[in-house]
């Protein structure tokens, strides 16, 4: 499965550990500003996430070995998402670098149920899959007029992820209807955003931000039934 998201924080809080008027030493500096980002920054944020889980569910045949794919889906969701942060931002002149750290936390779950049978899949069976919570450490790089500061930040991204699968009964001497989770998957990706920053106080911004995710592929157990008058068939996706 792999795993694509795009957040927008409508709101982001942060207080700076260091006051306005702190700007580092510089050499000729050509610009002074009466503001500075300079220092350490602690808060939350809150907004919106909507997700692609690319999904290639297969089944292997326990006595055989075969294979069968009935092909890939794609499951979509959106999802309100909010998180802390901290971090770290250097000024020098206009150019404002930064290092951050964020957790995240949605309620971001969506489920893809077969409608006919595909393969060794029967209408009714189904997927989930759940978020668990997602992680970032960027790089920020921007540039400030004075209160306002617009920047790009990237990075790594993980994220923890479960995918629960669900099996309708398969009839006389077959499974009756099973569940099966494979949880707590770690996923490891990148990320690339952008944002706008405005001090409020000396000691408080707010900003909003746009983020791409692309976590990358990592392989579930989706677990075993079997079919009525068949050998049983291990699933994976």
């Amino acid at each position: 499965m792999r795993v694509i998201l795009g957040i927008v924080f409508a709101t982001a809080v942060g207080g700076s550990a260091l006051a306005a008027d702190m700007g580092m030493p510089m050499k000729a500096p050509s610009y002074a500003p009466a503001f500075s980002w300079t220092g350490t920054y602690v808060g939350g944020n809150v907004g919106g996430v909507w997700g692609t889980f690319n999904t290639s569910p297969t089944t292997t045949n326990n006595l055989t070995g075969a294979v069968g794919a009935p092909g890939a889906i794609d499951i979509k969701d959106s999802s309100v998402i909010g998180g802390v942060q901290a971090g770290y931002n250097w000024q020098i002149g206009q150019w404002v670098l930064g290092l951050e750290q964020d957790y995240q936390f949605t309620g971001l779950k969506q489920t893809s149920t077969f409608a006919v049978p595909a393969g060794a899949f029967l209408a009714g069976d189904s997927m989930a899959v759940k978020t668990d919570y997602l992680a970032a450490t960027r790089a920020k790089v921007g540039m400030a007029w004075d209160r306002t500061l617009i920047y790009a930040a990237g990075g790594l991204e993980t994220g923890e992820f479960d995918v629960t699968s669900a099996y309708v009964a398969r009839g006389v001497g077959g499974s009756p209807a099973l569940g099966f989770t494979d949880a707590n998957k770690l996923h490891f990706g990148f990320n690339v955003g952008a944002g706008i920053d405005y001090a409020v106080t000396n000691n408080v911004f707010v900003g909003v931000e746009y983020r791409y995710l692309d976590l990358g592929k990592e392989t579930y157990n989706l677990g075993a039934f079997t079919p009525a008058g068949a050998a049983a068939q291990t699933g994976s996706s």
